[in-house]
């Protein structure tokens, strides 16, 4: 697993959206944004576009254009599918333990 798979970079967006939650804090998008992630804009549009339509966050709207996903973040938050989805789906499991083994499971720290 490298720390540009779409499930590590869907599972630092979900945790830094879950964190903010449980403090009561506004995301800040540059600390989940694509040059805080190392990845590209149109690879993170597609993450996000996809949290979008699994109802695993609310407040991105996404809009397919031409074999791209087009992203507005308004109010982001994650949904109680987004959290369920952080702690029980195997990939996201997986995904943590890369983030653990290299030491990089805070993203926004």
């Amino acid at each position: 697993m490298a720390s540009d798979d779409m499930h590590v970079v869907m599972y630092k967006i979900l945790a830094y959206l879950y964190a903010c939650m449980k403090d009561d804090a506004t995301p800040d998008k540059s600390m989940y944004s694509h040059k805080a992630l190392g990845v590209n804009e149109g690879y993170w549009n597609s993450i996000m576009a996809e949290l979008s339509r699994r109802k695993l966050v609310k407040g991105v709207d996404a809009k397919p254009m031409m074999d791209k996903d087009y992203v507005t973040i308004v109010s982001p938050r994650i949904t109680m599918e987004g959290v369920e989805f952080l702690m029980e789906n195997s990939m996201m499991r997986k995904a943590r333990d890369f983030l653990i083994s290299i030491k990089a499971a805070v993203p926004f720290a």
